[in-house]
């Protein structure tokens, strides 16, 4: 739920954006809201943002083992996925895409994945 939603009790196109976000988030990581991963001290939100500026193999574990394995491609989608989740989880609501935007993000995502899985289709046919 959206921080502001918490006080106003009033949905917004922003607090809808923020649900999104959550969403996109659980179905990378394979994670809810509530999971217990997370503890007292530590919401989805941050987790999140704490594992991406991490490297390697503490990196990945945001992304759920039963999406694995991944090709290259499809691994630097799924981040950039939590990337445009973390834009729509801003705290403030002014900070959050619009829904347009978010739906133009993931696209570019889709099509960049689509793109390189193609590339590497066409690169085993080449003949050295």
């Amino acid at each position: 739920m959206a921080p502001e939603y918490g006080y106003s009790l009033h949905a917004t196109e922003k607090s809808d954006v923020y649900s999104m976000g959550i969403v996109l988030m659980e179905l990378v990581s394979g994670k809810t809201p509530t999971d217990e991963t997370f503890g007292a001290d530590m919401d989805m939100v941050r987790w999140v943002e704490m594992h991406l500026d991490m490297h390697d193999a503490a990196r990945e574990e945001v992304i759920d083992p039963e999406l694995k394995p991944l090709l290259p491609a499809e691994e630097f989608a799924a981040f950039q996925v939590l990337e445009v989740a973390l834009q729509c989880t801003k705290t403030t609501p002014q900070e959050r895409p619009s829904s347009r935007k978010v739906c133009d993000l993931l696209l570019h995502v889709f099509n960049n994945r689509r793109a390189q899985f193609d590339k590497m289709n066409l690169d085993q046919y080449k003949f050295k």
